[in-house]
């Protein structure tokens, strides 16, 4: 009955072995031992073929190296159930799904299938999700996070406010005049102007600030564990020597500014009511004469 199941797993191409009670290699089919032994000559116990493989560029793969902590690790947990699946990355590159069965008399079969061509499909599934994913929270013109993706980092970061107790400020942020840019040189350069924008803020503003476009030409700027004070000097350090936007192959240097409204989150602040109030004082910068920054 053993031998016909062997003999029927070693003609479906699967790799076959199997060790006895005290884990010295009984039988191995030629995959298997294409893949887990090679010329190894003995002795055949499960740890020294372990070694071998290891040695000789064979069989799995031990990302630390260090086969004898791998050799004792397996052995922990190799016999403490009497089935047991689970899937393993060889050092070519393959991938196999193994199914241990402890017999009644202490032998242990192993068949291993391999699964490369489904686990390429899975990686080729997951990095097709995190593009998408990425497309779907970015700001085509700027590379900035889009309007819902900074929205989403606000009612985060508004959560572990409340949460944690940590200080948090927000910015809005509009470039001066924008739509006369737009009708006198065009919207190509408004675009530019934009990208441009954008650029020198991911240059100048530190890492753990983020700033998405909400807009038009409006940006939102969110800065955790800030005072209003330092949020504010974050927002004037950006405007500071801040440099034209060379437009076109002949490298017009287009001056222009921005104005900002800053304010800090209250407990009791939802998304529309911290943003209610960085309007404000965006409105009131503006109407003060524009490029500049108000607080409240």
């Amino acid at each position: 009955m053993l031998r016909h199941l062997v003999e029927t797993l070693t003609e479906s191409g699967q790799a076959v072995c199997l060790y006895d009670a005290e884990d010295r290699l009984r039988y191995a089919n030629k995959t298997y031992q294409d893949l887990f032994v090679g010329d190894y000559e003995g002795p055949f116990t499960f740890p020294d073929i372990l070694r071998y493989a290891h040695r000789h560029g064979l069989g799995v793969r031990i990302d630390d190296g260090d086969v004898e902590a791998f050799i004792a690790r397996t052995l922990s947990r190799r016999r403490t159930a009497p089935c047991k699946s689970f899937q393993t990355d060889l050092v070519n590159g393959r991938w196999f799904w193994m199914d241990h069965t402890i017999l009644p008399n202490g032998w242990l079969l192993t068949v291993g299938a391999d699964i490369t061509a489904l686990k390429h499909d899975e990686r080729s599934l997951r990095q097709a999700h995190d593009a998408a994913l990425l497309a779907s929270r970015t700001d085509v013109l700027t590379g900035l996070p889009n309007r819902r993706y900074i929205l989403e980092i606000l009612d985060e970061r508004l959560g572990a406010d409340k949460h944690e107790g940590s200080s948090l400020c927000v910015a809005l942020i509009d470039i001066d005049w924008f739509k006369a840019i737009n009708d006198r040189y065009g919207h190509d350069v408004g675009d530019a102007v934009l990208r441009h924008f954008s650029q020198v803020c991911r240059e100048r503003l530190s890492p753990e600030i983020s700033i998405g476009r909400t807009g038009g030409e409006e940006f939102l700027i969110v800065l955790p564990a800030s005072s209003l004070g330092a949020a504010a000097r974050a927002v004037n350090q950006l405007r500071t020597d801040f440099p034209p936007a060379v437009i076109g192959e002949c490298a017009v240097e287009l001056v222009y500014t921005f104005s900002a409204g800053v304010t800090a989150a209250l407990p009791q602040d939802t998304r529309s009511s911290i943003l209610q109030r960085a309007d404000r004082a965006l409105y009131a910068a503006k109407a003060d004469g524009r490029n500049g920054t108000r607080i409240t």
